[in-house]
């Protein structure tokens, strides 16, 4: 059973430290005359008592800002680096992709690039001319591939780097942002392949995408300044973090934000897959919407100067919506209260799925541009977004909502309620989609060939 295997990674107590030295003469003197009592150099700790287990068939996510160790961890994990302390233990092969081009010899062809990437991955020459094919094929540079690699543009590279991992036989995939300069089609490419091997293996995956982490991850890690700041679902583990460098990302002057989760004691923290469940029938042809309730101690962020006091999901006459067909004329209302004088408010919403991901949403910007009224402080205000719910599959959903003051460019978000609502698709005409629209008309032809 899962519960009694090992896990692919494990991980207790993993720290890795550095001697900086503020002279190159400082190296000489510390060897010399350096001791205990007498340093010529300062500590600086890349990672700091990191612990967790991955096991089979989980997605495992690390974020954080640049320098906070998650490179570090990855390089410990593949045996790059030495850990400074703690033990790392990995029961199966490892494959993965911590920098653009990372293994290649830039001087090689990317025929001589493949086969110098497959031995450092231990694979047999006998695996590597029967895969040979197979990995150019994916990398779709068949034009390219006995060129040097150093007249490949850096999505070649990372194009090529993730065929050949993706064709060694891994039970672990490590994958960096080295994906993220691939296009769109390439990536689709990779997600789809990352979506089969999840159910034999397990990915450890690090990015700033956080849309891409809730939507693809189990859990995650937040890393800061080399310590554990975060870890758990994926989804709160985002929040978490977004609500941590949202005001540095809009420009404002937000003081007093909070986390929604707090700093972690060093511990163990276990990753195990998990399954949504899709056992309830389906309806073809409708879509049945239940219970939605307004929930203000939801996980939030915010300066404080408003606060969120009402959010609805209702009909268009405005009445509680317990049921709901599919394209159904709907309301989602976002009722603010000003704490302190708001002088250019926007309120909007997000309707989001059970991983926390952003499906669709609006705000007031755009409607009132230039025009929009100030708040005095104790005045409410309330905004409603009349839209036809559009299609969605079985499962759990969430309504976020916010009000903040300016622009879209720069603004100071007052307060963001995560899941201030939730709401069940109990059936759906959906299936392996996420959101559908009405079709304005299907039809069939049969065309009669032209004869000469």
């Amino acid at each position: 059973m899962l519960s009694e295997e090992k896990p692919l990674i494990r991980v207790h107590g993993l720290s890795k430290s550095y001697e900086i030295y503020p002279k190159s003469a400082d190296r000489i003197k510390q060897s010399l005359w350096g001791n205990n009592k007498r340093r010529y150099y300062r500590d600086f700790h890349a990672l700091s008592h990191v612990s967790f287990e991955v096991y089979r068939g989980a997605s495992f996510a690390v974020i954080g800002k640049n320098g906070a160790g998650k490179s570090t961890l990855l390089q410990l994990i593949t045996g790059t680096l030495e850990p400074t302390a703690g033990t790392i233990e990995v029961n199966g092969k490892v494959a993965a992709v911590l920098e653009l081009g990372a293994g290649f010899n830039m001087e090689y062809s990317g025929r001589e690039n493949i086969e110098l990437y497959c031995n450092l991955l231990m694979m047999p020459p006998s695996a590597i001319k029967a895969r040979f094919d197979q990995i150019v094929a994916f990398s779709e540079l068949e034009d390219f591939i006995d060129q040097p690699l150093k007249t490949y543009s850096s999505g070649m590279v990372a194009r090529l780097a993730f065929s050949v991992i993706a064709h060694v036989d891994a039970d672990i995939l490590i994958i960096d942002e080295a994906l993220s300069v691939g296009d769109a089609s390439f990536s689709q490419k990779c997600m789809r392949f990352l979506h089969e091997f999840v159910k034999h293996g397990s990915i450890f995956f690090v990015s700033h995408d956080l849309s891409a982490v809730k939507r693809f991850c189990d859990s995650a890690m937040w890393l800061e300044h080399g310590k554990v700041r975060a870890f758990g679902e994926s989804a709160k583990v985002c929040d978490a973090y977004m609500a941590d460098i949202y005001p540095n990302e809009t420009q404002s002057d937000v003081t007093g934000s909070k986390p929604v989760l707090t700093a972690l004691e060093p511990e163990m923290r276990v990753v195990k897959p998990t399954h949504a469940s899709n056992s309830e029938a389906v309806d073809k042809g409708a879509q049945h919407l239940a219970g939605f309730n307004f929930n203000p101690n939801s996980a939030a962020f915010g300066n404080g100067g408003a606060e969120i006091i009402g959010v609805g999901l209702t009909g268009i006459e405005g009445r509680a919506l317990s049921h709901c067909e599919g394209q159904t004329l709907v309301q989602v209302s976002v009722k603010a209260r000003a704490i302190q004088t708001v002088d250019r408010p926007i309120l909007g919403f997000f309707i989001k799925d059970r991983l926390g991901q952003a499906l669709f949403g609006a705000n007031t910007y755009r409607a009132y541009e230039g025009q929009t009224p100030s708040i005095a402080a104790g005045q409410t205000v309330e905004a409603v977004f009349s839209f036809k719910m559009p299609t969605l599959m079985i499962g759990d959903y969430s309504v976020c909502a916010a009000i903040a003051d300016g622009t879209l460019q720069s603004h100071t978000q007052l307060h963001w309620l995560h899941d201030a609502g939730l709401f069940k698709v109990t059936t759906s005409s959906l299936d392996g989609v996420l959101v559908g629209i009405p079709m304005q008309g299907i039809e069939l032809r049969c065309i009669q060939p032209v004869l000469p």
